[in-house]
């Protein structure tokens, strides 16, 4: 019979094992900015080089390429993970069964396992709901209005996202947010200056 209780247990103790905490934190942090930051990058650049032959063209463009993006951003983030962190745990293990001299199953095995799963899913899963921040408003707007708002949500996003992980180091929230803020503005600004040449 499934007992919830001694899976979530077991669960844990895997996670605390492998620190996949940790790692899926990162990893969900890296999959986010990249997906808001790609996508919002698909969307101006489409804006720029469409939007004066044909405004109705640029916002199919967007939407199909942006939704596009996404999921291809996903699926490679994902299967990215899953192989590096494969790779980086069966060399750690063939160190540690090197350093006692025997084999080592089990617990540490299906720990492994689990790391190995939970990495590939938060980076895969990041970026696919990240992208859609950007998206967002090009269901319910004009395009030029969604263009400014897809942008300011974006940049209000990063701007979670780093004082989120301020918050985690006692670092002051705005100044890591804000951090994130000039990345994406610094990116936005260049493709708006590639797309106008």
């Amino acid at each position: 019979m499934f007992n919830l209780k001694a899976s979530v247990k077991k669960l844990k103790s895997q996670f605390e094992l492998t620190k996949s905490g940790a790692i899926a934190r990162r990893y969900f942090v890296i999959g986010a900015f990249d997906g808001a930051l790609t996508i919002l990058g698909v969307i101006l650049g489409a804006y720029v080089a469409k939007v004066t032959v044909d405004p109705v063209l640029a916002e199919q463009l967007i939407v199909g390429a942006g939704v596009a993006g996404a999921v291809a951003l996903a699926v490679s983030s994902a299967v990215g993970a899953y192989e590096a962190e494969r790779v980086e745990h069966v060399l750690s293990h063939k160190h540690l069964e090197k350093a006692m001299l025997c084999a080592v199953e089990g617990t540490r095995k299906e720990a492994i396992g689990v790391s190995i799963f939970v990495s590939a899913l938060a980076h895969g899963v990041a970026p696919l709901v990240a992208a859609f921040v950007p998206l967002i408003p090009f269901f319910f707007m004009p395009l030029d209005e969604a263009v400014v708002t897809g942008t300011i949500i974006t940049l209000a996003f990063l701007f979670a996202l780093g004082a989120y992980l301020g918050s985690l180091i006692k670092e002051m929230i705005v100044y890591t947010g804000l951090r994130f803020v000039i990345a994406g503005l610094a990116t936005s600004i260049a493709l708006i200056l590639i797309g106008g040449h």
